[in-house]
């Protein structure tokens, strides 16, 4: 069976990387305070430590952790098959939720990188946009622990 699993791992793995092959990543446009009518929101450092699990027979993603400027938190996704990007959403402890769209990529030793952008949500989060980039740990049985540094403006 650990076999099994291991393969499974192994060629959604390789699936993700060829999709982000295809795909790349989408580059964040960013507002900048100042110079205009409009201000944008303000850039902040943003960290996010996650730990969650997928279930692939309905591409379901859950986490849950503790974010800069969210607290607690818990968060829902979706694993799109089509160029294995995770859509979600944040929700932190007083209701308030960041979207976010999530690739992986792996690097040349096998590490797994997540990416994070994030662009909108509702309550202080309605205007946000950033990113954060980091390691994934994944275990065989699909649970992953995320550990990701990047910028948020809100």
């Amino acid at each position: 069976m650990d076999r099994i699993v291991q393969r499974v791992f192994v060629g959604l793995a390789i699936m993700l990387l060829v999709g982000l092959a295809v795909a790349g990543t989408n580059d964040m446009e960013r507002r900048e305070p100042g110079g205009s009518e409009e201000r944008g929101p303000a850039n902040r450092p943003f960290k996010i430590n996650a730990a969650g699990q997928i279930d692939l027979s309905t591409g379901a993603i859950m986490f849950g952790g503790v974010a800069s400027h969210l607290g607690l938190y818990t968060a829902n996704g979706f694993l799109n098959p089509s160029d294995f990007s995770i859509l979600g959403t944040i929700e932190a402890a007083n209701g308030d939720t960041l979207n976010f769209v999530a690739f992986f990529t792996i690097g040349p030793l096998g590490e797994l990188e997540a990416a994070f952008n994030i662009d909108g949500g509702t309550g202080r989060f309605a205007d946000a946009v950033g990113t954060a980039a980091g390691p994934v740990t994944l275990d065989s049985d699909f649970s992953f622990v995320i550990r990701a540094t990047g910028n948020l403006g809100y």
